[in-house]
């Protein structure tokens, strides 16, 4: 009875080890989903709205940074339209840190920093530089990886961010 009870505590231990490791992508898929935000680096500064909406599932689900929620790429790619013929149009995007966490061999969960120049507001002064970080969710369809949902955060400086608490918030990673 020990023995079988001292197996069983042995497989529930390394349960949580062997999920991780059945989770895990290749080095070759890493470097595919990096490769996403490369290409998107590269068609946001050449402002070319078809090569960014290549990037995800036709039925991909977008949401930018005023909160806007775009189902599928006819949706978003009409909002990369407007943008891109107005208030982005002289932007440029900085790609600066991807983290990939692979939650299958062909889901992965990806958080990406940006930085873009070259703003405008509306009355066609210069906006300051943006910060922020998209968490997408990403999937591995045919052999290639595509993006399947994608969340737009704006990186606000600690000193204004203000948490529903009322307590000031920060804008670091915790727990690294």
């Amino acid at each position: 009875m020990r023995s079988r009870a001292a197996t069983l505590a042995l497989f529930f231990a390394a349960l949580p080890t062997a999920v991780r490791a059945q989770a895990g992508g290749s080095a070759a898929d890493v470097q595919a989903i990096r490769g996403i935000e490369t290409q998107w680096q590269s068609a946001w500064n050449h402002h070319d709205i078809a090569a960014m909406i290549r990037l995800g599932s036709p039925d991909a689900d977008w949401v930018n940074l005023a909160g806007q929620w775009f189902a599928g790429e006819q949706a978003f790619a009409k909002s990369l339209e407007s943008l891109h013929s107005g208030k982005v149009k002289e932007s440029v995007w900085h790609t600066d840190e991807v983290r990939v966490r692979f939650l299958s061999p062909s889901i992965a969960v990806v958080h990406v920093y940006f930085s873009t120049t070259g703003e405008r507001n509306p009355d066609g002064s210069p906006r300051p530089p943006r910060r922020g970080i998209f968490t997408r969710v990403e999937q591995k369809q045919g052999g290639r990886w595509v993006i399947i949902a994608s969340q737009a955060t704006s990186i606000t400086p600690p000193e204004t961010a203000v948490t529903p608490d009322g307590s000031r918030g920060t804008n670091t990673r915790v727990g690294e």
